[in-house]
């Protein structure tokens, strides 16, 4: 028989108490000039920086985004780290590129020894959660953050997340993609014939705004990481036509202009049809797909808004909302068909420019920046916030002048990578270099839809060979703290989901989906 001393729920009890009595007593100390008392991290999957009114895409419902936006500081040139779900969010953890992480594709992860925000800021006292969708590897663990609601990416139907367990307690299953309505017409634009409630990103706002119910009175900081507007594009039955009349506007480019451009870009997704959780040829869409893509991808932001007015709400409710720094932003952008491309992975603004809104003390009210930065820079401020000191790893640089001085120089370049390429992008011009030699260069001032490829003019040499100078020194400044990732399956299931895959094909090519297990 054990001591009662020795008791599991006995000790459990104990830690939380003195963790909560350090808490108080840090934070007693606090400075009355700290920024924030709170930190609220948002961010969606894939949501290209022009998808809000704030951007100019005046037709979307997204009265709490806006909210945000009057009453904080809106950054109009934001570029990731990565134009990838895992680099990008490894970056975002650790502060560092994916050249210094090591992180260079989705099927790698951070080493245990790389030093992340959560992880450090939950030592100065505030309560600490991610919430969400954060792409961690092992897919359930907790990476230095205090707890975790769990709902992953919306393919990943093999993680038995907490999204999962309350649908089971619902009565529901969360459906492999290719199994809803309308997935395989429209090339992955589908629905999903469920209450608000239902979809990933409906249990996530309120998820969140119930996590911050019952702790937004004490100091937090927490990570809300919303699955959409990520592919597939499934909102809700009762929101899937609400853009079904806007005025969306149409791609820009054609598949035709990637003649001049890398090789990696002319597949143009093909590849997704040997992928279990696609299973669909990406080349064949149309522009039609591309618009009903739109369509419903918009959609799925007003759902998200939705939640990001319920977690404010539950900010004032608790009298905390003025004393809490709020970001949002995106992990990475969406082709959407611009280019006669899908998804992301590349470096055309559509998918490594992201909105970026920020509200909270010390910031003006209503403003708006030009100025160029990396969602890297935020990291600094994450730190900054929480009164904590930073690792001497982190990469981004302190975004806090234009706070006050809207057109102060945060950075001169700023740098995306994933494997195989990398990207430097100024001002008024990008430069993107390729493993195979080749190359893009777009001037943004005369070319701002970065159709016309200058890589190779001789017109152009000067400055192509300034900008490759670039991107070799920030690999080289990489070095100083570089990682070897850690490469792993997120779950033990896709594995046997891939294999079977396979096999099906091999058999006769049927691409619908059949569960391994019943």
């Amino acid at each position: 028989m054990s001591h009662p001393g020795n008791h599991p729920g006995l000790l459990a009890l104990t830690k939380r108490l003195s963790r909560r009595n350090i808490r108080r007593r840090k934070l007693a100390d606090h400075h009355e000039d700290t920024l924030a008392r709170n930190l609220l991290f948002i961010t969606t999957d894939q949501q290209r920086w022009d998808s809000l009114p704030c951007y100019g895409l005046d037709f979307m419902q997204t009265p709490n985004l806006d909210r945000l936006a009057s009453e904080g500081m809106v950054f109009d040139t934001c570029i990731v780290p990565s134009p990838l779900c895992v680099p990008s969010r490894a970056a975002i953890m650790s502060g560092q590129y994916p050249a210094a992480t090591g992180v260079i594709g989705n099927g790698d992860w951070l080493p245990d020894n790389v030093p992340t925000w959560p992880a450090l800021i939950g030592k100065s006292g505030r309560r600490t959660a991610a919430i969400g969708k954060m792409h961690f590897n092992p897919w359930d663990s907790l990476q230095g953050f205090d707890e975790r609601i769990m709902a992953e990416d919306k393919r990943h139907i093999y993680l038995p997340d907490h999204h999962v367990q309350f649908l089971a307690a619902h009565g529901l299953d969360r459906p492999h993609p290719t199994t809803l309505p309308g997935y395989y017409e429209t090339i992955g634009a589908s629905r999903t014939p469920w209450d608000r409630k239902f979809h990933v990103d409906g249990y996530v706002g309120d998820q969140a705004a119930g996590w911050l119910s019952r702790n937004g009175k004490e100091p937090f900081a927490a990570w809300v990481s919303f699955p959409g507007p990520h592919d597939p594009y499934d909102p809700p039955e009762d929101m899937a036509d609400m853009y079904a009349d806007a005025p969306i506007p149409e791609p820009i480019g054609s598949a035709e202009e990637l003649v001049n451009k890398p090789p990696a870009q002319r597949s143009r997704g093909a590849g997704s049809l040997s992928n279990s959780m696609f299973r669909l040829d990406m080349s064949k869409a149309t522009t039609e797909h591309h618009m009903k893509w739109r369509q419903h991808y918009y959609a799925n932001i007003s759902l998200i808004d939705e939640g990001i007015g319920k977690m404010i709400q539950a900010l004032e409710d608790a009298g905390t909302l003025d004393e809490s720094l709020i970001i949002f932003t995106s992990d990475h952008g969406d082709a959407l068909g611009d280019h006669g491309m899908p998804f992301k992975g590349f470096f055309y603004d559509c998918m490594s420019r992201v909105p970026l809104i920020i509200r909270g003390p010390g910031v003006s009210q209503g403003s708006r920046t030009g100025s160029l930065v990396s969602t890297l820079d935020l990291i600094p401020l994450f730190y900054e916030a929480c009164e904590t000191p930073p690792p001497p790893t982190l990469q981004g640089e302190d975004i806090r002048p234009v706070f006050h001085d809207p057109s102060a120089t945060i950075r001169d370049y700023a740098y995306s990578e994933i494997g195989g390429r990398m990207m430097v992008r100024s001002q008024t011009h990008k430069y993107a270099h390729y493993k195979d030699g080749s190359a893009e260069l777009y001037d943004l001032v005369s070319d701002p839809n970065e159709i016309t490829n200058l890589a190779g003019s001789p017109d152009h040499e000067t400055l192509e060979s300034d900008l490759k100078a670039k991107l070799i020194e920030h690999n080289i400044a990489c070095q100083s703290n570089r990682s070897h990732a850690v490469s792993a399956p997120q779950y033990w299931l896709r594995l046997e989901l891939e294999a079977d895959y396979k096999k099906q094909m091999a058999e006769g090519g049927d691409t619908k989906y059949r569960p391994l297990h019943k």
